[in-house]
């Protein structure tokens, strides 16, 4: 009896331990069998990584080559590998739009834009897109929202640069009061840069607004005194204004910047430098300004010479052509008068009957010019005289 109990504890003792063999056998199958899942799936997912970076890599370059088209491919096949990468679905959506896909774009952008509606480069995105889609307000807007959004690096640069652009759409649509609007905040916080004050400048002129133009131009001239760019600038419309003396101050000082610099660093326009020759030529014409009274009458005779010959000339040609009576009848009238011959000594007489003649000059010049078209040579350089706000005695 008790080698039988002696056997069948032996027996089971032997089931035990080959049943405990074959579990751990299990276990052991089963680790390693989980181990090598584990490295395929990470390696799978690294692959698939990796996979993602390649075709995004491929789609940047395809951008930066100005080949959209491609791009597309590549990043949805990036996105394929990594759907929910938001760096991969912004350059998708930039890829939409260079290639003319503007709804699609605009819709892929809309999708980023809800979950990060902050975000100044999407709002920049969707702004752009919305022009070239012509929704004006929608435009507006969004470039609003990229102003006060959210941005990596220098954000105060970035939302200047953006309120510029705001500001060229504007000019764009002919919207310049808002334009105005805009280049002025953009000036307040600028700290001043000569780049971007000769920007806001040149923008502010397109905005048809030349005194705040000039405004900067002459910011740029308080810093740097010697920029050509400034100085032929300035002196254009200073000389566009009527305002020659000044005009040909800073236009001679762009003239001696250019020669001084050299050609690398910017030319002087052909038409700076004719409006250069004729300024010196007008203030060789001008009977106004600190002029001695015997210089001042000199002058006043050359340029009644001048415009006398100009009104027979204009007044033969009025009358052969209609054969009626000449629309300049008046002015001839005024030519006919006593004060329009007096001679040197009389005039050096009589300052009233100076301005009287300065005035007929510059009556004839813009009434001529209005019958028989513009004038050419001094007549041209008189006319210019004639129509400055700053000419003494000068009617329209």
């Amino acid at each position: 009896m008790t080698v039988e109990t002696d056997e069948l504890s032996s027996a089971k003792r032997k089931l035990i331990v080959r049943d405990a063999a074959n579990f751990l056998g299990l276990i052991a199958v089963t680790a390693v069998l989980l181990v090598i899942t584990l490295f395929l799936f990470r390696s799978f997912t690294a692959h698939r990584v990796e996979l993602a970076q390649r075709w995004s890599a491929r789609g940047q370059d395809a951008l930066n080559q100005g080949r959209p088209d491609q791009a597309i491919v590549a990043l949805r096949t990036a996105l394929s590998y990594a759907p929910d990468e938001r760096s991969y679905e912004m350059l998708l959506a930039q890829a939409l739009g260079d290639a003319g896909h503007l709804d699609e774009s605009y819709n892929y952008y809309l999708g980023l834009w809800e979950t990060e509606p902050g975000d100044g480069f999407i709002n920049l995105r969707l702004a752009r897109l919305a022009a070239k889609k012509r929704d004006t307000q929608a435009a507006i807007n969004y470039y609003r929202a990229a102003i006060y959004g959210t941005w990596e690096g220098d954000g105060t640069v970035r939302r200047r640069e953006v309120r510029l652009e705001l500001a060229r759409y504007l000019i764009s649509i002919r919207d310049n009061s808002s334009a105005r609007t805009e280049l002025l905040i953009a000036g307040g916080n600028n700290p001043n840069d000569v780049g971007v004050e000769l920007t806001l400048a040149d923008l502010l002129q397109q905005a048809g607004v030349p005194k705040d133009a000039l405004n900067y131009y002459q910011k740029v001239l308080a810093q740097e005194p010697k920029n050509v760019t400034a100085l032929a600038a300035a002196g254009r419309m200073e000389y566009e204004s009527g305002n020659f003396e000044e005009a040909h101050h800073l236009l001679e000082e762009a003239a001696k910047q250019q020669e001084s610099v050299g050609p690398r660093e910017g030319v002087v326009p052909v038409d700076v430098s004719t409006m250069l020759a004729n300024s010196t030529r007008i203030l060789a014409l001008s009977p106004s300004g600190p002029l001695s009274s015997g210089e001042r009458v000199e002058r006043i005779l050359r340029a009644r010479e001048l415009a006398k010959k100009r009104f027979d000339d204009c007044n033969a040609q009025v009358s052969v052509a209609s054969g009626l009576a000449s629309p300049l009848q008046n002015l001839g009238s005024r030519w006919m008068a006593e004060g329009a011959s007096l001679g040197r000594a009389a005039l050096m007489k009589d300052p009233a009957a100076q301005d009287a003649n300065v005035k007929l000059i510059f009556d004839t010049e813009l009434q001529t010019s209005q019958i028989c078209g513009a004038p050419t040579g001094d007549d041209a350089l008189l006319l210019l005289l004639g129509r400055s706000p700053k000419t003494a005695g000068h009617s329209e």
